[in-house]
């Protein structure tokens, strides 16, 4: 709160992103749950059906189901009967629209992170203008001005590497989760893809 009141307009800018990136990281945590994107319930009702060859009640399981697994599983089960390199093909290009919406927003930390030192860095030199205008205006006889100014500007310069330090720690946290997710939903992929029908193999 100190760091408020005495940061001025510039800090309450880097609040502000700092809020931003923080709603950021709490919405990527939730979302990349595992047991949102690859329910292993899921997983072993879908696999029991197509080893089944039912493939109708595995349409309306994946219709049915909310996860980036189930959305992937579709377009598999949609295309099943072409070839073995167009099925994977179709997945791949699934699996990387799921992923593309897991991490939507997740640039948000890196871009807070990078522009709150500079908005610390703007607030730093209108503090030390407002010093030098004080000193302009009448010397250093006023010395709780010129440390009001002086204040002004460390106050932003310590809110912006604090911000960043924090937003960029988020953001590398939520990246490597989320290629944790890429590598999860690839290999579940492949295994469900192994034992699905392809071009030439018998379907019924």
């Amino acid at each position: 709160m100190e760091l408020l009141a005495k940061g001025g307009i510039f800090v309450y800018l880097i609040v502000v992103f700092s809020i931003f990136s923080i709603g950021i990281f709490f919405e990527k945590l939730w979302s990349l749950r595992m047991q949102k994107v690859l329910p292993e319930g899921f997983l072993i009702a879908i696999e029991g059906l197509i080893r089944n060859r039912d493939f109708e009640k595995s349409l309306e399981l994946c219709r049915q189901d909310n996860s980036s697994i189930a959305r992937i599983m579709l377009v598999a089960i949609n295309n099943i009967g072409k070839d073995t390199d167009t099925l994977r093909e179709l997945t791949e290009s699934a699996g990387k629209e799921e992923i593309l919406r897991l991490g939507r927003f997740e640039e948000g930390m890196s871009a807070v992170a990078a522009t709150t030192p500079l908005l610390g860095l703007l607030g730093t030199v209108f503090g030390i203008i407002k010093a030098f205008n004080v000193i302009s205006a009448g010397g250093i006889g006023n010395p709780s001005l010129l440390a009001s100014g002086i204040s002004e500007a460390l106050s932003a310069t310590a809110a912006g590497l604090l911000a960043a330090v924090v937003s960029y720690i988020a953001y590398k946290y939520i990246d490597g989760k989320l290629t944790k997710v890429a590598l999860a939903l690839s290999g579940a992929t492949g295994r469900i893809l192994s034992i699905l029908p392809s071009k030439g193999t018998d379907t019924l």
